[in-house]
């Protein structure tokens, strides 16, 4: 639940000294700032500020380019130091004329606390960023920390997309401090007289991100004798727009949709491997399982098992993946907002003009907001269940759908609907709205009068 901060508010004589001050005393480090060019400057933007020297110099900045900024504190509840740090942020965001507000979050169990205490932290922002209507939500990552990224998934045998690092800008999510290093966000506080919150597990070297940061980059560097922090933002930059590059080759094959035999075999090798990947979906998938789809596209084998309990087969001219029978049991989702269970989550947030691009509604999707209410249940297809396909004026059974997408039929049991939980939605009750995978129902659609746009994406938990 949110707790809304109390806002300082300045009159505008002081309010334009307090940015004159900022803009003086950042001039150094202003036109260093990344990715928010192409911002409105009269709409609000977000701020995820830890209280931190990286959040605390992006809060700074931000406000000295003059957007109207809300700074946002996400207590996980994991140390006692939230409220204490959740004020200081106020005390620091009222001092350079911003909003601010903290968020409380529950982190859920299971392993991998720092995964699994992002991804509560960037749900809480969204669904934030969403209610105030803002144009982005910045977040204070450093060259230092895209150098640490590119390290950790070359540990982990990550392909050029790994290496490629941190992206400036995805999604609603920005990174305006790529630019800069962790000396210059120190220097920034220092400069303003602010003293950073300073987190124990950044000096827990058990978490492999500092072991890295504290033990590994320093031995590097001793032996390389040079700074490889710009090296590795080098390499990232190039990885990722040959990254780009390629995938724009194979932009055409979706996760979990049936790869055409023909054209895969057709394709050199170097695509090939990009398309399974893309195929395969997220989590990115490892070198064995690709080898194992190639396999199968080669016909050396039928079909292969993979990671996870997921299968791919053969089935006339194309290749199908089957996922496991142990679907996920329904989950209760409310829109907008986010829910998980089994490895698959659903995220929902809404937006109030229509997509620059719109999504191919099998594993994203738009439909008018107010036609399917504020919660929604999601939940495995029940056979014999029917909907009614965007742009048709007829039912359809979800199984036949399904069919039609090259879902193999002993997938079908387990594959997810988002179907009516709220009294006032227009569908029937249970009626599913969306098949993942297909598309969305067309009584939901997007219509001249929308005026609220709901965002859905389904996939794999990271």
């Amino acid at each position: 639940m949110a707790h809304a901060g109390r806002r300082i508010v300045p009159g505008r004589a002081r309010d334009r000294y307090r940015v004159a001050v900022l803009e003086h005393a950042l001039a150094h480090w202003r036109d260093r700032v990344g990715a928010v060019d192409d911002l409105d400057r009269g709409r609000v933007v977000l701020v995820g500020c830890s209280g931190g020297a990286d959040s605390l110099a992006l809060l700074a900045l931000t406000c000295s380019l003059r957007f109207d900024t809300v700074a946002v504190y996400v207590d996980h509840g994991l140390r006692g130091e939230g409220a204490r740090e959740g004020a200081f942020v106020g005390e620091v965001a009222s001092r350079f004329g911003a909003r601010h507000d903290v968020v409380h979050v529950e982190v859920g169990a299971g392993g991998n606390l720092e995964a699994r205490a992002r991804d509560a932290r960037y749900a809480a922002l969204e669904a934030m960023r969403s209610r105030l209507e803002a144009s982005a939500t910045l977040v204070g990552h450093t060259a230092d920390d895209q150098a640490e990224t590119v390290m950790l998934n070359f540990l982990r045998g990550s392909g050029a997309d790994g290496l490629g690092g941190m992206a400036a800008v995805r999604g609603s999510v920005r990174r305006p401090l790529l630019g800069l290093r962790r000396a210059d966000t120190r220097e920034i506080c220092a400069r303003l007289a602010l003293a950073p919150a300073e987190d124990a597990m950044n000096t827990d070297t058990h978490h492999r991100r500092v072991w890295l940061r504290r033990e590994v980059m320093p031995r590097l560097e001793a032996g390389a004798a040079r700074d490889l922090v710009p090296l590795l933002v080098r390499q990232a930059d190039v990885l990722r727009e040959e990254a780009a590059y390629l995938d724009a080759a194979v932009a055409h094959v979706e996760s979990g949709r049936p790869l055409d035999l023909a054209e895969m075999r057709a394709l050199p090798l170097a695509l090939a491997r990009r398309a399974v990947r893309r195929f395969l979906g997220s989590p990115p998938a490892n070198g064995r399982d690709v080898d194992a789809v190639l396999g199968v596209v080669a016909g050396d084998a039928r079909a292969a098992q993979l990671t996870g309990g997921a299968r791919v087969e053969r089935a006339g001219p194309r290749i199908v993946l089957v996922v496991p029978t142990d679907v996920p049991e329904p989950m209760s989702l409310a829109l907008p907002g986010h829910a998980a269970s089994r490895g698959v989550e659903i995220e929902a947030w809404v937006e109030h003009a229509p997509p620059v691009a719109w999504p191919n509604g099998r594993s994203t999707c738009v439909v008018d907001a107010d036609r399917v209410g504020t919660a929604a249940v999601v939940r495995p297809a029940v056979a014999g269940e029917r909907f009614r396909p965007l742009g048709t004026s007829g039912t359809k059974t979800v199984f036949d759908a399904l069919a039609e997408a090259g879902v193999p039929a002993s997938a079908r049991p387990g594959a997810l609907v988002v179907a009516r939980s709220d009294e006032n939605a227009v569908l029937p009750a249970g009626s599913p709205w969306w098949v993942v995978g297909y598309r969305v129902d067309d009584r939901v659609r997007v219509t001249s009068r929308t005026r609220r746009f709901l965002w859905l994406a389904i996939g794999p938990v990271e």
